[in-house]
């Protein structure tokens, strides 16, 4: 681009009656010319080979964060239904990626899967303190999550004799199992391993009349929106529709049993949307008080994500079901937007102290009283989850 700055500076010389103001001129053109295009600021590769940008975008809200890790990968395997990378950083450790997606990093990992593997047990063993049937080892599913990070902290709990955890891809667990610290969980006798679809090990179990204290649900993103308001269904989508959901319902202990999953971002308009109608859902569904809980997560998009914690309630043969995708898609007369923002269902913290002061291992996020914080949300989040709806 040289012959377009002296373009330039010659015209500035035309129309200058100094020099020094042409000098300068000059000098700040060719200062501008060294600095970096945009493009070359999202470049994902240094030229020396040694880092790499893994780039996180969501078109919808224009937004993109980056994370720099070090080159060449630690594991590079593709699968059936996906490449795994696995990644050194300086500060985030592992990190892990799946279709260049980034799925967790060591570091700031505790914080989404404490949070998923401790709330629903946590409230589970607080509402049953005084019941007998607490003689009887919890029955934990979860589906999905197959780093291990989820599983690896349920095994903290005496409390839980069986562990059946479905992932679809083996190589997910075997890569999980051979780069991340928490990679020996799989080898503890009380976990049956099942390799397979989730939501059709859901129907079926439920089919068959199983039942699980606890369930996790460890799905990624069920969608996602482009720049130009396309939507992309994505494989997980399956895990968030109404007749997943009935399953796992049914799966629950009645008046006991806790469902956990990820809820994504409030942050991205689209999200908040489907956290609404998510809630609205499992309502209709029979659930207890179901609540959206925030996490801080430094390596998601925004730098924040949400699960939702729902207890079953009733005898199941009273409790109404939907009868169609279409019955509980918040649209229905049922599914009504609450005029006043609910409340934590009764629960004993003092309880939640105690389990917590008896864990089998130290945590890292998670403690009773982040537990209990992370329902607080912003007002214009809750007065939108659970007021009137109106605007995002």
């Amino acid at each position: 681009h040289l012959s377009n700055q002296l373009i330039s500076f010659i015209m500035v010389l035309k129309y200058s009656t100094q020099l020094l103001p042409a000098l300068l001129a000059l000098q700040l053109i060719l200062s501008f010319s060294q600095h970096a295009s945009a493009d070359d600021i999202v470049d994902d590769d240094d030229d020396d080979g040694s880092w790499k940008q893994i780039n996180e975008e969501e078109d919808e809200i224009g937004y993109i964060q980056s994370l720099i890790v070090n080159t060449p990968a630690v594991a590079s395997v593709e699968s059936s239904y996906q490449y795994i990378e696995v990644y050194d950083s300086d500060h985030f450790g592992k990190v892990f990626v799946l279709d260049d997606c980034l799925q967790l990093t060591e570091k700031d990992a505790p914080h989404y899967n404490e949070m998923l593997a401790h709330v629903p047990v946590m409230e589970y063993l607080a509402r049953r303190s005084n019941d007998d049937d607490l003689k009887e080892p919890m029955k934990v599913l979860v589906v999905g999550g197959g780093d291990g990070y989820v599983v690896s902290e349920l095994l903290k709990y005496p409390q839980i004799g069986s562990i059946d955890h479905v992932e679809l891809d083996e190589e997910v667990i075997n890569v999980s199992k051979k780069y991340l610290p928490w990679g020996d969980a799989w080898k503890d006798e009380r976990v049956n391993l099942v390799i397979g679809d989730g939501a059709a090990f859901v129907k079926e179990q439920a089919e068959e009349g199983r039942s699980y204290h606890v369930i996790v649900q460890d799905a990624s993103d069920p969608f996602w929106l482009d720049k130009d308001g396309g939507v992309t269904t994505l494989p997980s989508s399956v895990l968030y529709d109404t007749s997943h959901f009935e399953s796992l319902y049914k799966l629950l202990r009645p008046k006991e049993g806790v469902l956990m999953f990820q809820a994504e971002t409030y942050n991205i308009p689209s999200n908040l949307e489907s956290i609404r109608k998510w809630r609205n859902l499992l309502q209709d569904l029979g659930f207890a008080t179901p609540r959206y809980g925030s996490i801080s997560i430094s390596t998601y998009p925004t730098g924040q994500i949400g699960f939702f914690a729902a207890h079953a309630r009733g005898d199941k043969e009273e409790e109404k079901f939907c009868e169609s995708d279409d019955a509980c898609d918040g649209d229905s007369g049922s599914s009504v937007i609450l005029d006043k923002m609910d409340t934590l269902p009764e629960m004993n913290w003092n309880e939640i102290l105690a389990q917590f002061n008896e864990l089998g291992g130290k945590t890292l996020y998670y403690h009773p009283r982040i537990h209990r914080s992370s329902f607080d949300l912003p007002l214009w989040v809750e007065e939108y989850l659970y007021g009137n709806g109106a605007g995002i």
